[in-house]
């Protein structure tokens, strides 16, 4: 039955040429450097914070009335909540942590030169998309240090010349930090950068790869 039902998704997927691509790939020796390993960890974090965002979601409530209830029910009432919470606000930080020590290590060993001009392209898109996820998650608990955070940052893009005042305008969704906000900040950090973000990780490998 296991071997029919292989078949069939073989002759659909091609899964012997993925098996046979995977069992021929060849990796390259690093020579026991440590700089090597940073894309690797990063890549991971990356999967503790989905894992994590999603464990979240079951219970966040994006509203300027029950966000920060919900992320007290969460902490304190949901079991092991505590422990996701901080996992996916702590994992965040080392997040961004290796993403600059990765990217700075490319830059310093020169990986970016030809033929990988694509792989450090992606990797810096990344990098700005990594923090702009950062930013509008630290909205969505909704306590004073994140509102007044998200009111400083934000503020930074009205100082913009000539588009500075719409721009600010048009992130906050209203004249203040509020619910708008909350809900666009929201929708961002679930759904539209992580969707950027998921393209850019797939091309960054397989433009890695290809060189």
């Amino acid at each position: 039955m296991t071997q029919q039902v292989f078949a069939w998704l073989d002759e659909r997927l091609d899964l012997s040429g993925l098996r046979a691509f995977v069992a021929d790939k060849t990796v390259p020796k690093h020579r026991h450097s440590v700089w090597y390993y940073m894309g690797g960890i990063t890549l991971f974090l990356v999967g503790v914070q989905v894992a994590t965002g999603i464990l979240l979601l079951l219970y966040y409530r994006p509203s300027a009335g029950e966000a920060y209830e919900s992320v007290q029910f969460i902490v304190s009432q949901v079991q092991f909540g505590w422990l996701i919470r901080n996992l996916h606000s702590w994992s965040a930080n080392l997040l961004i942590l290796m993403a600059f020590v990765h990217l700075f290590s490319t830059f310093f060993l020169r990986a970016y030169r030809k033929p990988r001009e694509l792989v450090w392209i992606f990797g810096c898109l990344i990098f700005l998309c990594l923090m702009g996820e950062a930013f509008m998650g630290y909205l969505l608990p909704w306590g004073q240090m994140s509102y007044w955070g998200a009111q400083v940052i934000i503020n930074l893009f009205a100082a913009i010349p000539f588009v500075g005042p719409d721009l600010a305008l048009l992130i906050r969704g209203d004249y203040v930090v509020g619910d708008a906000t909350l809900n666009r900040f929201f929708s961002f950090h679930v759904i539209a950068l992580p969707l950027v973000l998921l393209g850019l990780v797939a091309a960054h490998i397989l433009a890695l790869h290809d060189v």
